[in-house]
C-alpha cells in the first residue's frame, strides 16, 4: 500500500493492466508471483488534477506474441472490451492516490465499485473487524507450538486444524484434531489456548470449491487453516455477535467483504494473514439497532443447512436465505445483493475457468 500511494503520489498513474486469467495468472514465464503491468508518467503541473486511471482487466491473458501485440493494440486504442479482451474502469485519481487499487481485484468492474461502496459505508454502516474482535492467534504459531496427538490429552485441548470442503458444508462444525505442546513449548502453549474461541475464519481459500467462510464451533478451539475470532463483548452479547458474524461473513456481502481486499498473488487460492482479517468491513451492529439479534436469529434457522461451493453459490438456497436475513438486518437493496451473488458466482477466479459471457453491470 505505501508503494501505491508513494507511486500515486509522485507520478500520474495511467493504466494497469491485470490478468485474470486462471489459465494464464501471470505475465512473466517461470513465476508464482502475482504481477500487475503500470503505465506511470511524470506530472509536471502539481496545480492541474491529475486524470483517473485507466484499469485494463483482462479475460484472457495473451499467450503468444501476436496475441499480446493485439492487445496492447486494443489497450491503446481503447477497444478491449469491443475486441472481448477483458473489462476497463476509470479509477478515480483520489482513490488511486490513497492506495485504493481495489479495480484489480474484480474482473466485474461492477463488483470492484460495489466493494469499494461497501467499504466506504455507502451500503450501510461498517466498521473494520479488528475494531470489534480479537482475531488470531495464526495458524503458523499454532503448528510451532502444538503437535497433532492420536489420543485425547490430559488438557482436553483440541483445533480446527483443516478446511475440507467434504467435511466442512455449513456454518455450524466440530473440531477435528487434539493437540498437545511441543516438548519445552508448554507456557506458549498455554499462553495460546487462552485466546481459543468458537468462531473461526479462514487463513486461505481455495476459492472453487470452497463452501463456508466462517464456522462457529461447538466449543472453543484453535486452529491451523483457521484462526479464531472472538467479539469484544460479553456474554449473551458475544454470543449473539459471533452468529451474527457468521452468517455476515457466508452472505454474498460477506464473501465481497473479504475477496475485495485479497492479496492477489494468486487470485484462485488467496491466503489471508491477520491484517487482512482484521481489514474485513463487518456491519458496525451498535449503529443498527437490532440487526445483530436477527442475523443471529438467522444462524439459528440454518447453521447445521449445507451450502454450496461458490460457484453454484447464486443456486444455493442456503445462500440466498442468509442473503435475504442480510437484507433485512442492514436495510439493503434485495436486488443489489441479487446481483452481487450473481456476479461472484460468475467471477474467474471463484469458477477456475476463463469468463465467457459478460459480467454485470
Amino acid at each position: 500500500a505505501e508503494m501505491r500511494k508513494m507511486l500515486a503520489q509522485r507520478y500520474h498513474i495511467e493504466t494497469i493492466v491485470t490478468s485474470h486469467d486462471p489459465e494464464r495468472t501471470y505475465f512473466s514465464e517461470n513465476t508464482n508471483i502475482g504481477e500487475m503491468l503500470v503505465v506511470f508518467r511524470r506530472w509536471p503541473d502539481t496545480d492541474k488534477p491529475k486524470p483517473p486511471t485507466r484499469v485494463v482487466n483482462l479475460a484472457r491473458n495473451p499467450s503468444t506474441p501476436a496475441d499480446a501485440l493485439a492487445v496492447a493494440w486494443a489497450v491503446g486504442d481503447g477497444t478491449v472490451e469491443e475486441m472481448a479482451y477483458g473489462t476497463v474502469q476509470e479509477w478515480p485519481e483520489s482513490r488511486i492516490r490513497e492506495g485504493n487499487w481495489g479495480a484489480v481485484q474484480f474482473l466485474s468492474p461492477y463488483l470492484c465499485e460495489k466493494f469499494d461502496e461497501l467499504r466506504t459505508g455507502r451500503l450501510f454502516v461498517p466498521v473494520t473487524l479488528g475494531k470489534v474482535a480479537e482475531v488470531g492467534p495464526a495458524g503458523q504459531g499454532i503448528r510451532g507450538t502444538f503437535d497433532r496427538s492420536s489420543m485425547p490429552g490430559v488438557g482436553a485441548m483440541s483445533a480446527l486444524w483443516h478446511h475440507k470442503t467434504e467435511v466442512i458444508q455449513s456454518m455450524s462444525a466440530k473440531t477435528d484434531a487434539e493437540i498437545v505442546a511441543k516438548p519445552g513449548k508448554e507456557r506458549q502453549a498455554e499462553s495460546l489456548w487462552e485466546r481459543r474461541g468458537s468462531l473461526m475464519l479462514p487463513t486461505r481459500l481455495f476459492l472453487k470449491t470452497t463452501r463456508v467462510l466462517s464456522v462457529r464451533l461447538d466449543t472453543p478451539a484453535l486452529g491451523s487453516a483457521w484462526v479464531p475470532c472472538k467479539p469484544k463483548a460479553a456474554g449473551t452479547e458475544s454470543e449473539a455477535l459471533e452468529k451474527a458474524l457468521c452468517v455476515y461473513l457466508n452472505s454474498s456481502v460477506g464473501v465481497l467483504a473479504l475477496l475485495g481486499d485479497r492479496s492477489n498473488k494468486k487470485p484462485t487460492y488467496p491466503q489471508f494473514s491477520m491484517d487482512d482479517l482484521q481489514k474485513i468491513p463487518v456491519p458496525d451492529f451498535a449503529a443498527v439497532d437490532g440487526a445483530a439479534a436477527r442475523l443471529a436469529k438467522a444462524y439459528d434457522a440454518h447453521a447445521k443447512d449445507a451450502l454450496l461451493p461458490l460457484p453454484s453459490m447464486d443456486e444455493c438456497p442456503t445462500r440466498r436465505a442468509l442473503d435475504a436475513a442480510v437484507v433485512e438486518a442492514l436495510d439493503l437493496d434485495a436486488e443489489t445483493v441479487s446481483d452481487v451473488r450473481r456476479s461472484l458466482a460468475a467471477e474467474p477466479s471463484i469458477t477456475g475457468r476463463r469468463y465467457t459471457g459478460r459480467p454485470a453491470g
